[in-house]
């Protein structure tokens, strides 16, 4: 299974209850955003977590993969 890392930028800051729905992801937040970065399976774990975001109502705001290492 190929796995690479992401960061996903979202718009606000996300309540506990809601970083704890990524937990698999180290979210931060950078006001006015949300960053999180995380290891993910393409395309699977990548189409969830879009999946989740969306579900949860959250504005992605940037999707990057980060170079390895």
């Amino acid at each position: 299974m190929d796995r690479a890392r992401y960061e996903v930028r979202v718009n606000g800051r996300l309540s506990e209850r809601a970083r704890g729905a990524f937990r698999t992801m180290d979210v931060r937040p950078v006001p006015p955003q949300t960053i999180m970065f995380g290891e993910l399976s393409e395309p699977a774990e990548l189409r969830d977590l879009l999946a989740l975001c969306n579900a949860m109502g959250l504005q992605v705001v940037s999707l990057q993969r980060l170079p390895d290492g």
